[in-house]
């Protein structure tokens, strides 16, 4: 008996692209169905690359095609009505980060969700990732000892050029900003690791303040460009009144990603290349010398067979050199088709809206710790 394909469309043609169409097109018995887009000559590109059939200006239109999941990738100030319409329409929806504008958007989505027939989840897909997973595993076995304290560090040179155009990424009223992009991810990672976080405080800032229109016109940049912020973790956590640091740049001369979880045995930490290291509490030289190197040692994460089948078909993708968001997302991609093949309800680890609106309560909080400059309660 043939078994029934996966239809996925996408509304937007950016990250899409980049990473969840070709993800999708390494899982078998997927159809890439349907692609919405504004933008002609994006849509038509897209269509090309993917062999998608079905195109529209309109999104609203494509809900109208037959249609299991749609990934919505557009900016952040479009997603409420969006993901509603998706949802109204019967089908399972995967939103973009950051999750909403504010508080009040993230609520009303939620809501939206609870009522609907199919899943709603949000794509933090680093959840996925096998070195991810394989924290967790360590975290939650007690194989680092009791969590004394998480460190981010996220150093991108994505924004670094004056000349760069303004975008809706400039604005922070349509929800651009470091803050939402990568802290997004970051306030995830602690929330999923460690647990849930109480307080903050926040720095914002924007090194570039002006960037040009499509005319050469400067137009101001409400939106931070750069971020630090400490938050500590409250009760529903492993790490109750212990802090996680996170410091993020897109406007640095130079890519670096480190996330550490420190731990009364042993420190973990998660490298830009999907790689994950420990070292050893006895393994510390000892005195004050800052001239001897951690002794890191890697750590190869186990996966079932049809993962392994997976990570190997990633390898000669696009997927690897689009680094871990991508590669977990393939990850995420397979989860999600293993269940609308089984018409499951729920995905085990991932993401879903709840998640969305406390995301977005930590990230309000930094908001208002930035502008009143005081610890602020989640």
């Amino acid at each position: 008996m043939t078994q029934k394909k996966i239809k996925i469309g996408f509304l937007g043609s950016g990250w899409a692209r980049i990473a969840q169409a070709p993800a999708f097109s390494l899982i078998d018995n997927v159809e890439l169905a349907a692609v919405a887009s504004p933008t002609e000559k994006h849509r038509q590109r897209f269509m090309q690359m993917f062999s998608i059939k079905d195109g529209f200006a309109d999104w609203r239109e494509m809900l109208q095609c037959d249609l299991d999941l749609v990934c919505v990738t557009t900016p952040p100030f479009l997603h409420s009505e969006m993901v509603k319409g998706v949802l109204e329409s019967g089908k399972s929806v995967l939103c973009e980060k950051p999750f909403a504008l504010n508080v009040p958007d993230a609520t009303s989505m939620l809501d939206a969700a609870t009522s609907a027939p199919g899943f709603a989840l949000l794509d933090h897909q680093l959840r996925f990732h096998p070195a991810v997973r394989t924290m967790k595993q360590m975290i939650d076995g007690g194989e680092i000892g009791k969590v004394y304290e998480t460190r981010a560090v996220v150093n991108l040179a994505s924004r670094n050029r004056p000349d760069q155009p303004w975008s809706w990424w400039c604005d922070a009223e349509r929800g651009g900003g470091a803050l939402g992009a990568i802290g997004s991810h970051l306030i995830d990672l602690n929330r999923f690791l460690v647990g849930e976080i109480a307080e903050v405080s926040c720095n914002l800032a924007t090194s570039i303040p002006f960037r040009p229109d499509s005319s050469g016109r400067l137009l101001p940049v409400t939106s931070d460009d750069h971020f630090a912020m400490m938050m500590k973790f409250g009760a529903s956590s492993v790490a109750l009144g212990s802090s996680s640091l996170m410091h993020v740049t897109t406007v640095g001369a130079y890519t670096w990603f480190s996330f550490e979880v420190v731990g009364s045995m042993k420190t973990i930490r998660l490298d830009g290349a999907g790689r994950l290291w420990e070292v050893a509490n006895t393994d510390a030289t000892g005195g004050r010398s800052l001239i001897d190197a951690p002794r890191w040692k890697q750590v190869d994460p186990m996966l079932p067979w049809d993962e392994l089948v997976l990570q190997e078909k990633i390898r000669h993708s696009s997927l690897a050199v689009h680094g871990i968001f991508a590669v977990g997302f393939a990850f995420l991609a397979h989860r999600i088709v293993k269940a609308l093949g089984k018409r499951e309800k729920t995905i085990h680890d991932a993401a879903g809206f709840s998640d969305g609106l406390m995301i977005q309560k930590v990230i309000h909080a930094g908001m208002d710790s930035d502008r009143l400059h005081q610890w602020v309660k989640v």
